[in-house]
């Protein structure tokens, strides 16, 4: 591993695509803690409107995933990958125009999640059917694992300016440096020479036997169907939670934007331990049981988390830091080997619409429950729906722990059949949601 990791660094192409959106990545964290914010603190949002705001962000997974893969499956990922981003720079810069000459409503930042959502619809996929061609899939884990410690850095440092910066200048403003940040990752996407294997066209291809196509492979395939079945349960749980989460602990608990961005700074610090240990601790421990502990870990977070709104306003704060710390070592090290685990097993041809069919269960799932989550939330109240959301994400250890995965010794090489990953002997070796299937993205 030592010779690959050497190549790695040392190759221009990969160094200049990770710069890029290492820096969209940090920009994304304004947006992930202004965007909530603006609604429930600037406009006033109600627990049903959260709901909704949630629900608009992921349902283009819903609706555009299996178009978005079948249609990746066919083009060149690159040129995607830079419209994606200069489209999602050009809708969150209306954002702090419209609050600059005082016309932001809450049907625009509706707008806002729904075509940035789309926007990531396309991007991440794009990304995830990529990768493989950058960095080839013998690098895979070491690529993945890069882009997971880009992604907890930026979300280390990012939080707690974002959080500055919403208390300073207001949330419409802070989104607006996100928009930058786009720019900039469109810029070095733009930039990259990789050469992509060559597009499969099929003049007379049905585009719906295509997406049931990838639809069916990620169930037949036992690793890729339990590592969907444990993000769909995970990411239910988290769109209840993200209907909630901001309103309850920031617009009536009283915790400050800053003190938020903490509490997300420090889920990230905890993630960037897990992506250092991540491959040592594999070696030693092999991958599916470390993938069934975090697991255990995000659910034991989520509960700490939940336990916050029930306890005296001193412990508040303590409580979400100690949520945050567990879940997020627990996100990473299951983030990272599932990425790896699906780039592996799944031939080219088929990443596209496998990772939007992926999608497509685990951004449905997510809208329902953020619909749910803001329902209940409105009728019952932000405490109990904290309660039901946790409890679901407790079970997202199921799949995991019962299926295939916790066998699973090593990420499979590319084309290896999964029974050929298991083995009888070891050898030497608080955001609320998930990351999606497609893998990482700034989108």
């Amino acid at each position: 591993m030592g010779d690959a990791r050497r190549g790695l660094l040392r190759d221009p192409e990969f160094l200049k695509f990770w710069g890029g959106q290492s820096v969209s990545l940090l920009g994304s964290q304004f947006t992930l803690l202004a965007l909530p914010i603006a609604a429930a603190v600037t406009l006033r949002a109600g627990p049903a409107e959260m709901g909704v705001l949630a629900a608009l962000q992921l349902a283009p997974g819903l609706l555009l995933g299996p178009v978005a893969g079948v249609w990746l499956d066919r083009a060149r990922r690159r040129p995607v990958l830079v419209a994606t981003q200069v489209a999602s720079a050009v809708v969150l810069a209306t954002v702090p125009l419209a609050g600059a000459v005082g016309v932001l409503s809450i049907q625009q930042l509706y707008a806002v999640a729904f075509l940035t959502g789309t926007a990531a619809v396309f991007f991440r996929i794009a990304q995830f059917s990529f990768l493989p061609a950058l960095v080839g899939r013998e690098r895979l884990v070491e690529a993945n694992a890069r882009f997971q410690t880009s992604t907890t850095v930026a979300a280390l440092a990012g939080p707690g300016l974002a959080g500055a910066v919403v208390q300073l200048v207001t949330a419409p403003l802070a989104i607006g440096l996100d928009a930058a940040s786009f720019v900039a990752g469109a810029v070095t996407a733009a930039r990259l020479r990789t050469v992509e294997p060559p597009v499969e066209r099929d003049p007379g291809g049905n585009a719906v036997r295509e997406a049931i196509e990838g639809l069916t492979f990620s169930w037949r395939q036992p690793l890729v169907r339990a590592i969907i079945g444990t993000l769909l349960i995970a990411n239910a749980g988290g769109g209840a939670l993200e209907a909630v989460f901001v309103l309850l602990f920031v617009g009536r608990i009283g915790v400050t934007p800053a003190q938020m961005g903490l509490v997300f700074a420090t889920s990230s610090a905890s993630s960037l331990v897990g992506s250092l240990l991540i491959r040592p601790v594999q070696r030693r421990a092999g991958v599916g049981r470390v993938m069934v502990l975090a697991t255990v870990l995000v659910g034991v977070g989520s509960a700490v988390s939940t336990a916050a709104a029930f306890t005296p306003r001193p412990l508040t704060l303590p409580l979400l830091l100690a949520g945050a710390l567990t879940s997020g070592f627990g996100l990473m090290t299951y983030n990272v080997p599932q990425q790896a685990i699906r780039q592996a097993v799944i031939p080219d041809r088929m990443l596209g619409r496998t990772a939007a069919g992926a999608a497509l269960v685990v951004n449905g799932g997510g809208v329902l429950a953020s619909l749910a989550g803001g329902a209940l939330a409105q009728a019952a109240g932000p405490r109990s729906t904290l309660v039901a959301a946790t409890a679901l994400m407790a079970l997202c250890v199921l799949p995991t722990a019962i299926g295939p995965l916790r066998r699973l010794r090593e990420v499979p090489a590319g084309g290896t059949s999964p029974a050929g990953a298991f083995a009888g002997a070891i050898p030497d070796a608080g955001r609320p949601r998930p990351a999606g299937p497609p893998g990482p993205g700034s989108a």
